[in-house]
């Protein structure tokens, strides 16, 4: 966008991409405009849609159940995985959870003052508009099933008649509205793939190519809520017996949470088209709902025994037991292979340690959480044992920092930028041979080509749906140099073009790129990729004649 000007249409290594509508792309571009073309740029604004997220979890639960418990929703919010992860993302789902959190504590505020206040509902309304230019349909369906869920379980559907629906979706219209129609001006095939093919298609079908079980968010939830969500489980079975309750009007907060995450989980896992970003809007209701669970255990008496506490405890240490018995089955040698495979082996060395001391950390944070849960309670255990469950992942993420630096390292495109911009070859267009590196083109700092049968590669539908009209536009009156081409391309351009070029291979599929072209110069490599030189025609004949 800041190259081009353009601010309708997001492009994608030049090409155009509407996969995704175009709010975040204006967040990043705005990112790069005051901090300039950086790293921290780049993933600033999901950082800051972290933060807002973790300050509107606490003015929502505060609101709910007072003071305290908005200080440990946040609490358990700033230490949970999948938060921590996706705020450094370069991704639309952090951006998505915060506005679907705005919308969401708008209704609960509108709610709560019998629909006084217009401009809550205009909020809303708003709020959905911007989401749904920023992630598609989602945007506005989280939040009105989530609602409209929450009221149902009530007996109280008839009470939305008393939102200002007329107002609220004229507001919709007016936010959402002028983008959609200006980039359905210059792609007229736009309303029709974003309505269809990206959005019930991608919903009903597998034709994302990310498909998963009915459980597919179970370990999402197990994993990304790490360690909050077993004693979250927990907790919930000790009240199940007294779900009745919820529909009580003193029970309705959790009840309205409860629905949100309900819906969000449900809604994704029958969806054929899964991540495990797309969780995250659940994260702010469950880390509530945690919470509270949190301030019973604050208020129950000293000779209460909260048995929902003990089991996480007990969990922590028998996962701490298995975790540190892990590095076993690394002396199975077909484990280790497949690993090296997919892991930079310097990675997999650091694997073995990082694993036995990860166990060790969860069976002492166990042993002293069960041990203080049998002994105490009242407010020491609340603060202690929360304090105990809070320090889990940031003494893990410490126990894997050169592990994850390693990784990080590994799997960076910032070292192969920085050699070819350092080599006489610097100059010299750059494909990728049935591959690409998502963040090349941004270290580069110019586009990277790719040879490619479908451009699955670049994970983009509407790319991979207009290949062969992109193909042909190229070839009419595109670029000396296209960005897509497939093997039959790359063999006439590798004969006849006057022009050397740099070819990016996985270390496998070298013999069979060797088989396309006539000639090719290491230039560097790793443990999964290299590139090659191609030199140019005139330049082979040339060495030809010398020779």
């Amino acid at each position: 966008m800041l190259a081009s000007g353009d601010l309708i249409t997001p492009h994608f290594n030049t090409l155009t991409y509407l996969d995704k509508p175009v709010v975040y792309f204006w967040l990043v571009a705005a990112s790069f405009r005051l901090w300039g073309l950086t790293e921290w740029a780049a993933r600033f604004p999901s950082a800051l849609m972290a933060l807002a997220t973790m300050l509107l979890t606490w003015l929502l639960a505060r609101r709910m159940f007072g003071d305290s418990a908005g200080l440990r929703a946040a609490i358990v919010l700033a230490t949970t995985p999948l938060v921590i992860a996706y705020s450094r993302l370069v991704i639309f789902d952090m951006t998505l959870a915060f506005l679907v959190t705005v919308a969401m504590t708008c209704f609960w505020f509108a709610a709560a003052s019998d629909y006084r206040r217009p401009w809550l509902e205009v909020l809303l309304f708003a709020v959905m508009g911007l989401a749904t230019i920023t992630k598609g349909p989602v945007g506005f369906l989280l939040p009105l099933l989530s609602i409209l869920a929450y009221q149902a379980l009530r007996g109280r559907v008839s009470e939305l008649k008393h939102l200002r629906w007329g107002l609220g979706v004229a507001v919709f219209l007016v936010v959402a509205l002028p983008w959609f129609i200006a980039v359905s001006l210059r792609h007229p095939d736009f309303p029709r793939y974003a309505l269809w093919e990206e959005s019930l298609r991608r919903f009903a079908t597998g034709s994302a190519r990310r498909g998963g079980s009915v459980f597919y968010y179970v370990p999402v939830f197990l994993l990304g809520l790490f360690p909050w969500s077993f004693f979250l489980l927990f907790a919930g079975w000790n009240r199940w017996r007294r779900w009745r309750e919820l529909r009580q009007e003193a029970h309705k907060p959790a009840l309205f949470l409860l629905a949100w995450g309900a819906v969000i989980f449900v809604f994704f896992s029958i969806s054929q088209s899964k991540l495990p970003g797309y969780f995250l809007p659940a994260v702010v209701p469950l880390g509530i709902l945690m919470a509270v669970a949190w301030a019973e255990v604050g208020a129950a008496g000293a000779e209460r025994r909260p048995d929902w506490l003990t089991a996480g405890f007990a969990t922590l240490i028998l996962l701490g037991l298995v975790v540190t018995a892990a590095p076993q089955v690394f002396r199975v040698a077909a484990v280790e292979s497949a690993l090296t495979e997919k892991i930079h082996p310097a990675v997999v060395a650091l694997l073995k340690p990082s694993l036995f001391y990860t166990g060790l950390i969860l069976v002492a944070l166990g042993f002293v959480g069960r041990n203080l849960a049998a002994r105490r309670g009242g407010r020491i255990l609340s603060v202690t044992s929360l304090t105990l469950v809070a320090l889990a992942v940031p003494l893990l993420l410490v126990r894997w920092r050169v592990p994850l630096q390693t990784y990080a390292a590994a799997s960076s495109s910032r070292q192969l930028a920085r050699t070819i911009l350092e080599s006489p070859e610097k100059d010299l267009p750059l494909y990728g041979y049935y591959c690409f590196r998502t963040s090349l083109a941004f270290y580069l700092r110019h586009p990277v080509g790719l040879v490619t049968a479908d451009a699955s590669e670049l994970t983009s539908n509407y790319i991979s749906r207009r290949l062969p009209e992109l193909r042909r536009g190229m070839g009419r009156a595109g670029p000396p140099e296209p960005l897509l081409m497939d093997s039959t391309d790359l063999r006439n351009r590798a004969h006849y073009s006057p022009q050397a070029m740099l070819v990016m291979v996985r270390n496998r599929n070298v013999r069979q790129l060797s088989q396309v072209v006539p000639r090719m110069e290491p230039l560097w490599s790793d443990w999964e990729y290299s590139v090659w030189k191609i030199p140019a025609a005139e330049e082979r004949e040339g060495t030809g004649n010398r020779e």
